[in-house]
């Protein structure tokens, strides 16, 4: 039964759940009840919120169009020459409108009704509290979104064979969108690439080499550009949705300074590559090369303050990425074709490195946030950076600072992080891995799909160090290596008592080098296993194929680290369960 706690009942409405409601519920004067409000003047209980469903609301419009003009040309110059050419304009228009309406509370989807809010707009008269007493905002306005993308291309590309071995070509594009400067200068970017390939099997002299079944080498280099939505050639101001309470007129905030040369992003692309068959097929596969230099890259940078802020969005950013690709496949029959094994390994290996970039200073929550503000010069731009646990200093945890110097957790740190944050390593896995298998053994297929990533790092569950006072949270499952853990290692519980700031340790505890885990894992994606049925049983069925088959996904996970955790489903998340499915496939 319900606690004593006041000698006035009354009747409650619970907005959430039809089933919790409970005519015996008591109302306690001394604090404001999270779904009625007691009128002393009447001695009734009024709901704030109205019984019955919490509808939300949106539709999106999208006006598009595109035009498109294309001509080619292929020809055969007798046996030895051939030309292939395309040549055309783009134009692509797209409109998007959204429209969203504030939630409805108290909605009747059988007399298609809603409720209002007994005690005004968002509880104006008698403000509603959550179950903790906090109080609550709810929109009462409508918002509305409008969004314009517009580009113009001219390309073409053409090619040219000789011998039917040698092959040169090219492509030239330029392209130009509503996004970028109103300078033709910047706006019109021409991208353009040159490739060239030679068969080298077909050559005489690789005559002798019989288990070679095909060669083909192959070089590219070339440009190709990127638009950044994010930001805008001219200042742009953002406009609030509805008055303000104060004011009763519309305010304004600048959402970009502007970047006047706004233009492209560009990547240069330089690939070598070969493509290979060896004994008459039975492994194939090709060998990439490549390296990638992206410059006029979006990215904050330090500006003078007299400009009115000293950071903004320009295109003054370079990016390299190296690395390499492999792919080895076979196609191996035994006996015939009543045995047969197929598969495929593919690796690859990427080098990220941020080439040129100009910060003054770099704050410790812009490289804890990530994203484009974390980019720093001559590192990943997935680097994970974290600060170094200094143990616990006259009852305040530490961490470390530039030098000897030492922040503890009730306030921001000062100066550049990079002198006294660590960098864990890339939260973007280097190497990956695909290992496919296909097994064919008379009637009974078997296959698998194995995946791999390699070499990154990610952040493990910390405690969540629940505020002490009228807190919304309670106590993770790190609780235990808290209060069992040495506070020189990991961060205790509050040792002061009178604690003024522990809000404030949500700045710090996520992001300790100490949680940093090895990100590598191996995934069983997939495991098949069927069993086609003998043609003699089906011939009466009338059907040419009947199959059995027992399909598993998402089967296990290996990590490699010690925490347990898997780096791509976080704690707190749904990670991808186990799932089976038991079948048949019939074919006529």
């Amino acid at each position: 039964m319900p606690l004593p706690c006041s000698n006035i009942q009354k009747q409650l409405f619970n907005t959430n759940n039809r089933n919790l409601y409970n005519e015996n519920t008591y109302y306690v004067r001394n604090k404001v009840n999270t779904s009625s409000t007691w009128d002393k003047t009447t001695n009734t209980v009024t709901p704030n919120l109205n019984k019955g469903s919490i509808l939300d609301q949106n539709r999106t419009e999208v006006h598009a169009w595109n035009f498109r003009n294309q001509a080619s040309f292929n020809r055969l110059l007798g046996k030895d020459h051939e030309i292939n050419a395309v040549a055309g304009m783009e134009v692509d228009n797209l409109v998007t409108e959204k429209f969203t309406n504030p939630t409805s509370y108290g909605y009747n989807d059988k007399t298609l009704t809603v409720g209002t809010f007994p005690n005004g707009p968002g509880g104006a008269y008698a403000p509603i509290k959550d179950w903790q007493g906090y109080n609550e905002t709810f929109s009462y306005t409508n918002v509305f979104t409008y969004t314009t993308q517009r580009y113009f291309s001219l390309y073409g590309n053409a090619a040219y064979t000789y011998l039917n071995k040698y092959t040169l070509s090219g492509s030239l594009r330029t392209d130009a969108s509503n996004l970028i400067t109103d300078d033709p200068s910047y706006r019109y970017s021409p991208f353009w690439s040159l490739g060239g390939s030679w068969q080298l099997r077909k050559e005489k002299f690789m005559d002798r080499v019989a288990w070679l079944d095909q060669l083909t080498v192959r070089f590219t280099y070339g440009y190709n550009g990127n638009v950044d939505p994010t930001t805008a050639f001219r200042p742009l101001i953002s406009t609030a949705a509805n008055p303000n309470t104060y004011t009763h007129d519309y305010t304004a905030s600048i959402s970009s300074y502007g970047n006047p040369t706004l233009r492209w992003e560009k990547t240069g692309s330089i690939n070598f590559g070969f493509d290979y068959s060896l004994l008459g097929g039975k492994f194939f596969g090709k060998v990439d090369l490549y390296s990638k230099q992206g410059k006029d890259l979006i990215a904050q940078i330090s500006i003078p303050a007299i400009n009115g802020t000293t950071s903004q969005k320009l295109n003054n950013a370079e990016m390299s990425n190296k690395g390499i690709e492999l792919e080895l496949g076979t196609h191996i029959p035994i006996r015939g074709n009543d045995i047969t094994w197929q598969g495929s390994v593919n690796f690859s290996y990427n080098k990220n490195k941020i080439t040129n970039l100009f910060v003054a200073k770099y704050e410790a929550y812009s490289l804890t946030d990530g994203g484009t503000a974390a980019y720093v010069e001559g590192y990943d731009a997935n680097s994970s950076w974290m600060f170094q646990y200094a143990g616990v200093h006259d009852g305040q945890p530490m961490i470390k600072g530039p030098g000897d110097n030492m922040f503890d957790f009730t306030a921001w740190t000062t100066g550049d992080g990079r002198e006294f944050m660590l960098n864990m390593g890339t939260k973007v896995a280097p190497y990956t891995l695909g290992f496919i298998n296909s097994f064919k053994i008379y009637d009974f297929d078997f296959s698998f799909i194995l995946t791999g990533k390699f070499g990154h790092v990610f952040n493990r569950m910390s405690f969540n160090y629940p505020v002490l006072w009228g807190s919304r949270l309670l106590p993770n499952s790190k609780l235990a290596e808290v209060i069992n853990g040495d506070p020189a290692s990991i961060v205790p519980l509050p040792q002061n008592e009178n604690e003024p700031r522990y809000y404030f340790w949500d700045r710090f505890y996520p992001y300790l080098s100490y949680l940093s885990e090895n990100a590598s894992h191996i995934r069983m994606q997939e495991v098949y296993l069927g069993y086609h049925l003998p043609m003699k049983k089906i011939k009466a069925l009338g059907t040419s194929n009947v199959q059995v088959f027992l399909q598993g996904n998402d089967l296990f996970t290996v990590l490699f680290n010690d925490a347990g955790e898997d780096p791509e489903y976080p704690m707190g998340t749904i990670n991808p369960a186990p799932k089976f499915t038991l079948g048949v496939k019939v074919g006529f």
